[in-house]
């Protein structure tokens, strides 16, 4: 047990299965709102539906539950390693006792194989892991080209991420991005679309004209591109508006961007959207406007509404959900004009709205979440086989 001012919460071994198909142990830094923390969850969940006995470590103290359920038999163990770090020693000595108390929570969950999600943790993890003879899987989340790491991490990656015995990438515009020495350990796998809940039907044409937006409020996510986009719109079609759903640090420039735009009664911003489904189903048009993503999971899940959609073509993810003027619009990267001109013409067009959202709901049956899942256990299931050297 690692010592700290956490909470565990987990059922005891003992109110769980005695049929286990193995241990396995998932690691990310912290589970609150967010797409990486959505899809670990769900695989998670599934994997522990399967017969597999799961523990699940993050790096903070736990007094913020999980954002999405958990599964009840589920081990979550928060470790509180996400101290502030103070002076330069301070720092140090924080950088250097993390993995040694990340490395005692591992070897205390007994696993056969150990799961980890995100770029900085998964650098962590598998530093931690020195020496041990356990099988790590790491997964990149977002385009590996724009993580916000420091130059001397990317350097550490490129090193440490070779003592994994498996990378899992979303898509292979992000497979392209690792050395040829890495590409033997590269699995490319897409997140899981579900059928959404209840059968949700669109009840956009008696709710108004909406445009819609999910994502965190930062740069990334390029909201404020769509407010340049919209702007021009907003005379010539009154009836539309467009609400950005989320949360972040750009939420206060982004308001002061609409007011200079003279946009504060055509744009709101609603908040979190815990239940993305119900929001999706009360739109007309979903749109991405991001600079760069990993899989945008919000995409999918607007598809699978039957959504028409509209997205700049990103890297990476973007071009390998959509089939431009089949099932959606893909605009080139950051092109405000081209992005204003797409929306517009879905906006005046009620015909292409309802051919693109209907063949859109497809996706479902790309991505399902049983294909999703088995290509994840049939990893799982090799590296644990495969002799550790």
């Amino acid at each position: 047990m690692v010592s700290g001012s956490h909470q565990e919460i987990f059922m005891p071994p003992s109110a769980r299965s005695q049929v286990s198909k193995g241990r396995l142990t998932f690691i990310i830094y912290k589970l609150s709102a967010g797409g990486a923390q959505r899809v670990l969850t769900v695989l998670a969940n599934e994997l522990c539906k399967r017969g597999w006995s799961l523990t699940l470590l993050t790096f903070d103290d736990g007094s913020e539950p999980p954002f999405f359920k958990l599964h009840p038999d589920i081990q979550y163990q928060p470790l509180a390693l996400m101290r502030e770090q103070g002076s330069r020693w301070k720092s140090f000595k924080i950088n250097i006792l993390r993995p040694l108390f990340l490395r005692k929570a591992i070897r205390e969950s007994n696993p056969q194989a150990v799961i980890t999600f995100i770029d900085l943790t998964n650098i962590l993890t598998l530093i931690a892991m020195l020496g041990l003879k356990i099988p790590v899987i790491v997964s990149e989340r977002v385009h590996p080209a724009f993580s916000q790491m420091g130059k001397h991490w990317f350097l550490i990656r490129k090193w440490v991420y070779r003592l994994s015995v498996g990378l899992v990438l979303q898509t292979q515009d992000m497979a392209g991005y690792f050395s040829t020495a890495m590409q033997k350990k590269i699995r490319v796998v897409p997140n899981p679309i579900s059928v959404p809940h209840n059968d949700v039907t669109l009840e956009a044409e008696t709710h108004g004209k909406t445009l819609l937006a999910i994502g965190r409020l930062c740069e990334q996510k390029g909201f404020d591109l769509l407010l340049e986009a919209f702007a021009p719109l907003c005379d010539k079609h009154p009836e539309w508006v467009l609400e950005i759903w989320g949360e972040g640090e750009q939420k206060d420039f982004l308001q002061a961007r609409c007011d200079e735009l003279g946009l504060q009664k055509r744009v709101v911003f609603p908040g979190l959207a815990k239940e993305p489904y119900n929001i999706l189903s009360k739109a007309s048009i979903f749109v991405l406007p991001s600079r760069f993503e990993g899989f945008p999971n919000v995409l999918g899940e607007a598809m699978a509404c039957g959504l028409p959609v509209v997205s700049f073509d990103c890297p990476s993810g973007p071009s390998e959900m959509i089939r431009d003027g089949v099932d959606g619009l893909l605009i080139t990267s950051e092109n405000i004009q081209a992005l204003s001109n797409a929306l517009e013409r879905l906006m005046t067009s009620p015909e292409l709205r309802e051919s693109l959202g209907e063949q859109a709901r497809n996706i479902t049956e790309r991505f399902s979440l049983d294909k999703v899942v088995q290509t994840w256990e049939d990893l799982i299931v090799e590296v644990i086989n495969e002799p550790q050297i």
